[in-house]
């Protein structure tokens, strides 16, 4: 449509196949505030993994920070993590987070700093925290199988990929295209997954007693 001369630009929808648009935020931030503390390295500054992880644990609240002379603030953020940085190396590294817009700062009028995480540094310490998901193995096997299936659509191509792979790293092994197994129990991982990425529908979770010609199983996951 053109109008004064002008052609009109048709207006884009936005993109749903995206693997974060189905993303559970709720969920997500959970998994942060419930998340076994990670043991963390002495060193001069934080890494962008140790920040982020502390950052998504408090969601949009925030952490308030307090550089010399008042270091109380730098104290009670080290706490949370495990760990004790140089104000320096705390100031350098948030510089950083902010310059790749992981992370929002607002300076206030008493010296302090807040610094709240930004969706796109939820994105990054997701990543980061998903690393972590793995299935405990007990002492002994029960001899059941646990079986995940999932039918996820075309469009969400790039978040089935994903899931694929996060089944992979937890230690299931591909029996077809869409089916993956375990010998040992996973109900709560995958629940949290296939909510996590809105796919709760299309992924269904069994526990069967026999599979046909389970040996190369039985080989793989080594047991007797």
């Amino acid at each position: 449509m053109k109008r004064n001369g002008m052609k009109r630009k048709k207006r884009r929808k936005p993109y749903t196949g995206s693997l974060y648009a189905k993303i559970n935020w709720d969920k997500a931030e959970g998994f942060f505030r419930h998340a076994p503390q990670q043991k963390i390295k002495q060193r001069d500054y934080p890494s962008t993994k140790d920040i982020l992880r502390l950052l998504a644990a408090v969601g949009v609240v925030g952490l308030v920070l307090a550089f010399p002379p008042a270091l109380t603030g730098v104290a009670a953020l080290m706490k949370l993590g495990g760990g004790s940085y140089r104000p320096w190396g705390m100031r350098r590294t948030l510089k950083r987070l902010k310059k790749q817009r992981y992370v929002s700062i607002q300076e206030g009028t008493d010296g302090s700093v807040t610094v709240t995480i930004t969706k796109q540094g939820m994105v990054r310490a997701l990543t980061y925290q998903l690393e972590t998901l793995n299935i405990q193995k007990p002492k002994t096997w029960d001899e059941r199988w646990r079986v995940v299936i999932f039918d996820v659509p075309e469009k969400y191509k790039e978040l089935r990929d994903t899931f694929r792979m996060r089944l992979r790293q937890m230690g299931l092994t591909q029996l077809q295209e869409s089916v993956y197994v375990s010998p040992y129990p996973c109900f709560h991982e995958i629940e949290f997954l296939r909510e996590l990425y809105g796919i709760a529908v299309t992924v269904r979770y069994l526990t069967v007693e026999k599979i046909e010609d389970d040996e190369f199983l039985r080989t793989y996951f080594k047991l007797s």
